[in-house]
């Protein structure tokens, strides 16, 4: 009975090893996006060899002890019942030595290479071909996105990172919240992302394609949905996008639905998302946006936390949220999650929490909270419509400043609605996060208004929190929009 119990057992276990094998090699694929095999840069070539040379080595010394266990199993087993205890020994001098030492030889075996790779890969590839200028990358953690910024290019974008084929890329790692991880399995291993901490590494592709990365660190409620992509470009590829994130989109023509969209946008949506980096200046301030941003986060967060109760409409909802310059020309969006259509942008709108649970967006943003602001179908439709107008203009597109008369209170207002000023000020008399400004020129001098715009710190009106309005607005607005901008807030009555 025990023999066909045994026999029973044992069939069993090769079903449900048969039924299991296939989901295990498909989990060893060498071509899935987050495989270390199927390298496509000299860098994660390296850390790929090193790790098959680790293993074969530990395959050596699996088969050496495990031989060793099976021979004296079988050499040394009882044959008898009445078989006579075999002599009983205590130590082997040889053995110890030969047992202590081995290890050591293949632990130096190990990390002599090892190490050396490591310091080899803080210089750069280290296959010869470092050029004596690599591309340099600022690469900033959110909860939950990344930002990439471009220096001295004026390009700044987020959770597409584009790179040229065969050139070093220098990646400097800094995060905004808590720790992080950067990860893209196909360029190179994972480095943390540490607030304060000025993390290096580099990363470099020898094909083109797209290749999927990974915050690899538990950072919070969507970790798990907190990805990018890194799209390499031959070298003029990948200069011909440099110059397509430095155009403006084509202005909007006869789609009516994407021009409410716009100013929807502009009223519920561009306090936290920024859409004009293709301007050089925008491009520059963006990272101390930024930052303005998570700061009046924490201050509200710390509000919160220590019980300080503020009257209605004190608690600022502003956070870091992802740069949309240029979105429509993405392949995703949510942080890399969900493919980039208007379809899905509607769903991502209505219900951000379907797609990525832990966003916070769905949290801050007045239009979820307030069921006054909430968005109707037809609101919804126009947003997704004015996303997708956010591409580059054709090339032949040419600034003709200087050359067309512009209506300065009609420029001024492209200005408070394309700057996020709509966002917190209404043109009326009614509140938002900062007072109306009806009747704002009765009350204030051109200069007062100027000084409010570029300095808002200088002078707070009573009873609304100071350091919620941003005061980069004189780095970013051009003389000429804040002229305009200034001369239409003088015809609010």
């Amino acid at each position: 009975m025990q023999i066909l119990r045994s026999s029973s057992a044992l069939k069993r276990f090769a079903l449900l090893l048969t039924l299991l094998a296939p989901a295990i090699l498909a989990a060893c694929a060498p071509g899935g996006d987050q495989s270390t095999f199927d390298s496509a840069g000299p860098i994660a070539k390296d850390q790929e060899n090193i790790f098959i040379f680790i293993f074969w080595l530990a395959v050596v010394v699996f088969v050496v002890v495990e031989a060793a266990l099976i021979y004296s199993i079988f050499r040394f087993r009882q044959t008898r019942p009445d078989a006579e205890m075999p002599t009983q020994t205590h130590g082997n001098f040889k053995l110890e030595i030969a047992w202590t030492i081995a290890p050591v030889f293949v632990l130096v075996a190990i990390a002599v290479p090892t190490v050396t790779l490591i310091f080899d890969h803080e210089k750069g590839p280290v296959d010869g071909r470092v050029p004596e200028n690599p591309l340099e990358i600022n690469a900033v953690a959110h909860q939950w996105w990344f930002e990439f910024e471009y220096p001295g290019q004026d390009v700044i974008t987020a959770n597409e990172l584009h790179i040229p084929i065969d050139r070093a890329v220098r990646v400097s790692l800094d995060s905004d919240d808590v720790i992080h991880s950067f990860w893209v399995p196909k360029l190179a291993g994972k480095v943390d992302m540490i607030p304060g901490d000025d993390n290096v590494m580099f990363i470099q592709a020898d094909r083109v394609g797209t290749f999927i990365g990974q915050c690899a660190e538990f950072c919070g409620e969507a970790h798990a949905n907190m990805r990018f992509r890194v799209v390499s470009h031959e070298p003029d590829d990948y200069e011909d996008w440099l110059d397509s994130m430095r155009r403006a989109p084509a202005p909007i023509v006869d789609n009516p639905l994407a021009e409410a969209g716009r100013t929807l946008f502009a009223q519920n949506c561009s306090t936290c998302h920024s859409t004009r980096t293709y301007e050089p200046l925008r491009a520059q301030g963006e990272r101390e946006v930024q930052l303005g941003r998570q700061t009046l986060f924490r201050k509200a967060v710390k509000r919160d936390e220590e019980g300080i109760k503020t009257r209605e409409g004190d608690l600022v909802t502003l956070i870091s949220a992802p740069n949309l310059t240029h979105l429509a020309a993405r392949q995703t969006f949510a942080a890399g999650i969900i493919e980039l259509t208007e379809e899905n942008l509607k769903k991502w709108i209505r219900d951000p929490d379907d797609i990525k649970q832990g966003n916070r967006m769905k949290d801050l943003a007045p239009i979820y909270n307030d069921p006054a602001l909430w968005l109707s179908d037809e609101e919804v439709d126009q947003l997704a419509a004015y996303l997708m107008t956010l591409k580059p203009g054709p090339e032949e597109a040419v600034e003709t400043a200087g050359t067309v008369e512009v209506d300065p209170i009609a420029q001024g207002r492209e200005v408070f609605l394309n700057n996020g000023c709509s966002a917190c000020h209404s043109t009326g008399a009614d509140r938002v996060v900062g007072p109306g400004l009806s009747g704002l020129a009765d009350k204030s001098s051109t200069d007062m208004i100027r000084e409010s715009i570029t300095d808002p710190g200088a002078v707070v009106t009573d009873g609304f929190p100071d350091g919620v309005m941003p005061g980069n607005f004189g780095s970013v607005i051009s003389d000429n929009d804040l002229n305009a901008l200034i001369q239409y807030l003088e015809t609010l009555k």
